[in-house]
């Protein structure tokens, strides 16, 4: 493997470089065990931009392509990583701003590192993750919902799998995940584990053709943790993308939204079984005994997100969007897709 051999991976790539290395990553003939360890290399520094849009673009070429999605297509997901067990905020706020009108199309996968995976919450409520193509472009008219399960539109990455278990640390495909969606939808509200992430992030989501407008966030929890989402407990750095084009750092503090810091632990779930039942008590609506307003405070914060980048209107007037959100969650709202005894005859 004169690539692998010839570059330092502790150093940044070329673009040719990162791109055929990603194209040796996945090929069935590559040793699993120099995988592991130019994977491992690649862990140890930050990449920069190009890279990841290089390590992207070469995922995407091989992926299964999803048809052509609405102008104003949103996903909302995250880098994960940041081992804070929240329920599953962005997921929670993609099923909202879906009942909003605005076309979602969401990327995702089971849960790698927390509890309860996007896949496996939607699973759980009935959704049916193997649901055909063409079937998922009608969802988007009809609903504006439809959910791409990462496995069925990345196949090769499965050989990958086995070879991240066994390494136990973050990968450089952490951080692709939410780069990948095979959807190109022109929107993104993009979540990031670490804050020297961010930069890098944004910079491969600028690099995209297809990205209009985007958000890359990083907030703190109330010990200062990072997370890989809008912050109810401590600030968010915010990114924004526009046409190809970086923002300057903005950072959105909860006091100034309006928000009041949450009880200890109060975004918190255990198991898939309360991260569930979370998930139902906030489509009650607020007279639920599983409605807790914690959780919906930082649902509505990802949503409202989510709308002003539908909106194409920046963060100004952020603080009125989220008691807009807020609202609506106190309501309660229907799923945004067909259960199964729904789709029968």
């Amino acid at each position: 493997m004169t690539l692998l051999t010839t570059h330092n991976p502790i150093r940044p790539l070329p673009e040719a470089t990162a791109s055929e290395l990603m194209r040796i990553f996945i090929d069935q003939d590559t040793d699993a065990l120099l995988v592991g360890a130019c994977l491992a290399l690649l862990a140890q520094r930050v990449p920069e931009a190009h890279e990841l849009a290089a390590f992207a673009d070469a995922l995407s070429e091989v992926a299964v392509p999803f048809p052509a999605v609405p102008e104003g297509a949103l996903d909302t997901c995250g880098t994960g990583g940041d081992a804070s067990s929240t329920a599953n905020l962005s997921t929670l706020a993609a099923l909202l701003l879906a009942h909003l009108g605005v076309p979602i199309v969401k990327h995702g996968n089971r849960a790698a590192t927390g509890v309860c995976g996007s896949a496996d919450l939607l699973e759980a409520l009935g959704y049916d993750l193997a649901r055909p193509s063409a079937d998922l472009t009608e969802d988007l008219k009809s609903r504006n919902f439809a959910f791409l399960f990462a496995p069925a539109y990345h196949p090769l990455l499965g050989r990958l799998r086995e070879i991240r278990k066994r390494l136990g640390i973050p990968t450089i495909f952490n951080l692709l995940g939410p780069l990948l969606n095979p959807g190109l939808p022109p929107l993104q509200l993009l979540g990031v584990a670490r804050e020297e992430l961010t930069a890098p992030m944004a910079g491969a989501l600028a690099r995209r053709s297809s990205l209009r407008r985007a958000f890359v966030v990083h907030g703190k929890d109330a010990e200062g943790k990072g997370l890989d989402e809008a912050s109810i407990e401590g600030p968010t750095s915010i990114l924004a993308v526009v046409e190809g084009v970086v923002a300057a750092r903005q950072v959105l503090v909860p006091r100034e939204l309006g928000l009041q810091p949450p009880s200890r632990d109060a975004l918190r779930v255990a198991d898939r079984a309360e991260a569930l039942a979370v998930a139902r008590g906030l489509f009650a609506g607020s007279a639920h005994q599983d409605f807790r307003s914690a959780v919906a405070d930082a649902v509505a914060l990802q949503a409202a997100l989510g709308l002003q980048l539908h909106r194409g209107v920046g963060l100004e007037g952020l603080a009125d969007t989220l008691r807009e959100t807020r609202q609506h969650l106190d309501r309660g709202f229907p799923l945004p897709f067909a259960l199964p005894s729904e789709a029968r005859p």
